[in-house]
């Protein structure tokens, strides 16, 4: 088997700016799965984009290309361009045969064209993956007063009193995560919701679990009674 890891390098992914941000949360997820994969004796790669070009390591197995992999993951920098339909497709294009795409990221960006690119992986005969990574405080918002916000990606700034927008905000981000959970199961996607604040370890455990358990036959032969 090969698995193709998509890998959400846009400014967003820095969130929060002090702290564990959501791009080294998705950075270890992605080790952890790396390391499973070829442990398992397996192939894994890994697309990104870089200065708005596309950057990836090819799928293959064993413990020195690992050690590649791993180290394309540390130098990384979220930040630049993230066109994520064209990663996804690049990837899926990658592997030759079937194998799983593994998408990791907030999904904030290009989010009608990224689902229209997972479900043509998945029509290529791919088992495909939506892993949603989002911080805790993008979810509750949990500020007061009048704050200046900046769109990590565009640079706009704009002043806010917090207490108008909070109800309306946290219902909107609610829509979203529930969108996106909704349609990838609607169009035959494995998901999962990740958390900044659980550990990654356990997280992909019950992540692990609940995917196996998924992929066990529905219907187990019975013994005929004596």
């Amino acid at each position: 088997m090969a698995v193709m890891i998509v890998l959400d390098t846009s400014a967003s992914m820095a969130f929060p700016a002090s702290g564990l941000s959501k791009f080294r949360y998705a950075s270890v997820v992605a080790a952890s799965l790396a390391y499973l994969i070829v442990n398992q004796g397996d192939a894994v790669g890994l697309m990104t984009m870089e200065s708005g070009k596309l950057a990836y390591v090819p799928a293959k197995g064993g413990r020195p290309h690992l050690r590649t992999l791993i180290a394309q993951l540390e130098r990384l920098q979220p930040g630049g361009i993230w066109e994520p339909p064209r990663a996804i497709a690049r990837g899926a294009e990658l592997l030759k045969r079937r194998g799983v795409v593994i998408a990791i990221s907030d999904f904030y960006d290009e989010e009608d064209e990224t689902r229209r690119e997972l479900r043509r992986a998945a029509r290529r005969g791919h088992d495909v993956a939506m892993l949603q990574v989002i911080s805790p405080m993008e979810i509750a918002l949990p500020f007061r007063g009048d704050l200046e916000f900046e769109d990590l990606e565009s640079g706009e700034r704009r002043l806010m009193d917090v207490g108008e927008i909070a109800r309306a905000y946290r219902s909107a981000v609610g829509d979203f995560l529930e969108r996106s959970r909704g349609l990838a199961r609607r169009d035959g996607i494995d998901y999962a919701l990740f958390r900044t604040d659980a550990a990654p370890g356990q997280a992909l455990r019950q992540y692990l679990l609940r995917r196996g358990g998924r992929h066990q036959p529905r219907h187990a032969a019975r013994e005929e009674p004596a």
